[in-house]
Parts: structure tokens; sequence; C-alpha cells
């Protein structure tokens, strides 16, 4: 379960990792097509839409069932929570970005290094707990009855 809850936090990590790089390649789509033809409405660029789409759904729900894993595994649970809060401010900071005003996109930016720094956290708080336990104690999980 400690290694589900690593591996599930290293995940979102690196998914914050790809927003980033689909949101630089959103603007390059958007620069080119402005330049090719200025003053034209398109259809949002690929980059945007998957970016809208990981950070709406993929991060909050991978940060939730973060969570119920640190609740169940016992380990991890302040940074799990502290995940999955970061997560849902990232969504408030992004959606506000749009409709509110864009100096809300500065704190979405920023707040993606907040998240990464939870969800690793929350890896290393799973990672130090898997350490802690008796080594016999692991090998016991693992073992199959004789006869």
């Amino acid at each position: 379960m400690k290694n589900t809850l690593k591996y599930l936090s290293h995940l979102i990590a690196l998914l914050v990792v790809f927003q980033a790089a689909v949101a630089v390649w959103s603007v390059a789509e958007e620069i080119t097509a402005q330049s090719a033809n200025p003053g034209a409405t398109a259809t949002p660029p690929l980059g945007a839409i998957m970016h809208g789409m990981v950070g709406m759904f993929v991060i909050p729900a991978a940060a939730l069932i973060l969570l119920v894993l640190a609740l169940i595994a016992r380990t991890g649970r302040l940074w799990a929570g502290l995940t999955l809060a970061s997560a849902v401010l990232q969504v408030l900071l992004g959606i506000g970005g749009l409709s509110v005003t864009p100096y809300l996109g500065l704190l979405h930016g920023i707040n993606a290094f907040v998240l990464v720094a939870m969800a690793e956290l929350t890896a290393r708080a799973a990672a130090r707990a898997e350490a802690a336990e008796p080594h016999v104690a692991r090998h016991q999980r693992h073992a199959q009855p004789v006869g």
C-alpha cells in the first residue's frame, strides 16, 4: 500500500510537469496561428484542451485517490491532504485566471510548484514509513502458507 502511495505521488508530480509542457505547447500553437492569420479566432489549441482536461479532472482525481490511500495506509495523511488542497486550489486559480483576472494565472503557475512539493513530500513520507517497517514484518506480508 505504501509503495502504491509513493508511486501515485510521483505520478501526480509528473502530471504537473506534463501540464507545464502542454501549456507552453499551447502558447506556441497560438503564436504560430496568430502570426499566420493575425486577428483570426480559431478553436483552442490542442495543448490548451489537454491542459484543461488533465488539470481539471485527472490530477484532482489522482489527488483524491492519494488521500484515500494515505488514510488507509495511515501514513502521509497530512501531505496527501495538502496535495489534494493544492490541486483544488490549482483548479480554482486556473478557472479564475480565465474568468476573473489574468493575474490569478500567475498564482496558478506558482501553485503548480506547491502541488509538486506536496506530492513529493507525500512520496517521501510513504518511503520513510515503508523503510521503518521491521524487516520481518515486510517479509511476512508476502509469506505463503506451507502445506
